[in-house]
């Protein structure tokens, strides 16, 4: 009864108090009592306006708790105090400044004990495990590396795992031993619809000794010399404005690495990294939603102030779609603050358009794209049908439609058959145009594309949605299967040839596709080709140009030919992929410092000839 009576007399004191220091009694190992700091309790309306200010967006800081409540270590007032210190300078209320400096002189002796530690940090460059927390503060910036590339991101939260707290840790295999600090990073993303921060942990795992700050996964900033962060953030910043650019759709060309991801045998996803060379797409919001995922929730106010539920932003991406499948973007493009950028990702999602994989790709791997006419000006092609190909290319890429289907929006692509032989040029043609038209090509193949009509319809959709976003020419090559005739006797052949028709008829970008006969496509196919373009046999005329526009793309001085050398090499009956074969290996066998000449190109046509007598 004592007890009660002396807490209700010490509650009754403190409703005249602003601030009130508890203290805790202990007995010692000698058997004395020793008192010491139980909290700090804060009832001032106006301290309360002021700390609300300091900690807003501190982690699990709530402005409904009353009193505030401070207990030892008094972590986020060691934090946050450069912050109250700088509140205090700046009050112009007299009487809130008064009760500001009666709480700092409460507690800052309390507080010194950390302070020495911090700067002894600062020193030294290095903090014992048990220290760590002093250096990790919410809202503070964080060096840290991924894939060998300096990044920059935001703590959020830092929370101390202790043995106790866990069983099992998925995320390191087995059960842990030892404590360790969990830090959740934010960075700046974008998700095909809007920017916002991501959500991402690093691990400290507890060490003995004292550590070289420099050396943690992730390195307050403001622990790096002063002459190289300011380079360091000019640097990253600069980066940060080319993701920024980067949001949306664009056509680039990469030079580096591409990271994709795959699924171990137990289904976990894991990054790998692969080469990449070549024309590329950029564009998170094909990436998400042409792999039918979902795109991730991204928070937008740029901190955390709880546990904010894990996913961060509950927003929702929305998506608008047509009877064809045909996705609308919905972006916010807005202008990125020098923070954001600075906080931005060091890589892009988009599609390898030679491998056609989706990955993420390097920023500072990512530059414009070369688009080169030559291939389209060495074609071998009369003048007429060069034309033909000009006009139909530039109708597609205008797509201001003067012809519609009796159904809307349908009927409005352009499907163009190229048929002939082998190596007669007409899979360059397509390229060569896509190349003259600065619009990115998509080329399948019957292969890829499968023969179970479920599969079939999938990946048909999956290209013609892409071709759709990115205003891309689709090439179809070898697509002789999707095109046959249709009879009772192949239902297998009917169901496919029926899917790859219902497929086309919305679709609303340009198609070419390649086969070696004509004769065997279906009616109903042949009536919704657009342009048919037949390719005969390479005659000397012929033959003597391919020869020349190869010979004339290689570097300056790597071949030695003369005029009458390619008039005796147009006399070879071969296709234009034998041509480029047989100067391939003669330039291998010509090796790095010698010119190409007559002789390594007679050796490997001699050898092809021989090789042709064995097969006949």
């Amino acid at each position: 009864m004592k007890i009660v009576l002396e807490e209700r007399r010490v509650k009754e004191l403190g409703q005249a108090h602003f601030v009130i220091h508890r203290f805790s009694s202990h007995v010692t190992e000698g058997g004395a009592v020793a008192w010491s700091t139980h909290s700090i309790e804060v009832k001032s309306q106006h301290l309360r306006g002021v700390l609300d200010g300091i900690f807003h967006d501190y982690p699990k800081w709530s402005p409904d708790e009353s009193p505030y409540t401070f207990s030892p270590p008094f972590t986020p007032l060691v934090h946050r105090w450069e912050n109250f210190l700088k509140a205090y300078d700046q009050e112009k209320d007299q009487r809130v400044k008064m009760e500001m400096l009666l709480l700092r002189e409460e507690i800052e002796p309390l507080l010194v004990v950390n302070f020495s530690a911090l700067q002894e940090a600062k020193s030294s460059g290095t903090i014992a495990f048990d220290n760590l927390w002093l250096l990790l503060a919410p809202g503070d910036m964080f060096l840290l590396v991924v894939d060998g590339q300096q990044c920059i991101a935001k703590l959020l939260n830092a929370r101390l795992i202790e043995a106790d707290d866990y069983d099992y840790d998925s995320s390191h295999g087995g059960r842990e031993e030892n404590p360790y600090w969990q830090l959740t990073l934010g960075q700046t993303d974008w998700n095909g619809s809007y920017c916002g921060l991501k959500r991402s942990e690093v691990v400290i795992q507890e060490f003995e000794e004292s550590k070289s700050i420099s050396t943690l996964p992730a390195c307050p900033l403001r622990f790096v010399p002063c002459e190289l962060e300011k380079d360091l953030r000019q640097r990253i910043v600069s980066r940060g404005r080319k993701f920024e650019s980067l949001r949306g759709f664009h056509v680039k060309d990469c030079d580096g690495g591409k990271v994709i991801t795959i699924k171990d045998p137990y289904e976990r996803e894991k990054e790998k990294v692969e080469p990449v060379r070549g024309r590329v797409i950029v564009d998170a919001f094909a990436f998400y939603h042409c792999q039918d995922d979902m795109p991730p929730t991204l928070l937008r106010g740029g901190n955390v102030t709880d546990d904010e539920s894990e996913s961060g932003d509950t927003e929702a991406t929305s998506v608008v779609g047509d009877k064809a499948g045909n996705l609308t973007r919905h972006e916010d493009l807005s202008p990125l603050t020098d923070e954001q950028c600075l906080l931005a990702v060091p890589r892009v999602r988009g599609f390898d358009l030679e491998t056609k994989k989706w990955c993420q790709f390097n920023i500072d791997d990512i530059r414009d794209p070369e688009w080169d006419n030559r291939p389209f000006d060495n074609l071998v092609l009369s003048d007429d049908k060069r034309e033909l190909l000009v006009a139909f290319t530039a109708y597609n890429k205008s797509r201001e439609s003067v012809f519609d289907d009796f159904v809307k929006r349908k009927g409005q692509g352009i499907v163009i058959l190229l048929y002939g032989p082998p190596g007669v040029g007409k899979t360059l043609t397509a390229e060569a145009v896509a190349e003259k038209s600065k619009v990115p090509l998509y080329v399948m193949s019957a292969g890829e594309l499968g023969r179970d009509p479920a599969e079939l319809q999938d990946a048909l959709r999956r290209a013609l949605t892409c071709c759709q976003l990115w205003n891309a020419m689709l090439l179809l090559d070898e697509a002789d299967v999707f095109m046959e005739n249709r009879s009772s006797s192949n239902l297998q052949l009917n169901e496919l040839v029926s899917i790859f028709l219902r497929q086309l008829e919305y679709y609303q970008g340009l198609l070419f596709l390649t086969t070696n006969r004509v004769s065997s496509i279906d009616p109903a196919f042949k009536s919704r080709l657009d342009l048919i373009m037949p390719y005969k046999e390479l005659d000397w005329t012929a033959r003597r140009k391919v020869w020349t526009n190869f010979i004339s793309g290689l570097p300056q001085g790597a071949a030695d030919l003369s005029e009458d050398d390619y008039d005796e090499l147009a006399k070879k009956d071969m296709n234009g992929r034998d041509i480029k074969n047989v100067i391939k290996t003669g330039l291998i066998l010509a090796g790095r410092d010698v010119p190409l000449t007559m002789r390594q190109l007679e050796i490997m046509l001699k050898l092809r000839e021989e090789v042709a007598i064995l097969d006949s």
